[in-house]
């Protein structure tokens, strides 16, 4: 998966294959893995903070949206 420069320090949503979301910031790419900060967690219809940074293995990653704004 190829993360455009555009992409990088914006809110997104991250969908991941196992039909869990994470939405934040992304802050930047480390290899294989991508970082958020300021992350939630959607699964289950319910959402949580997710404190400090969360890394997502590329590979794991559905689809990203780039959110405006």
């Amino acid at each position: 998966m190829r993360i455009g420069f555009y992409a990088l320090v914006r809110k997104v949503i991250v969908n991941l294959k196992t039909e869990k979301a994470f939405q934040g910031v992304l802050w930047k790419r480390r290899g294989d893995y991508l970082v958020l900060r300021d992350a939630f967690l959607h699964e289950n219809g319910q959402t949580r903070k997710v404190d400090g940074e969360v890394l997502i293995f590329v590979a794991d990653v559905d689809f990203l949206q780039v959110l405006n704004g």
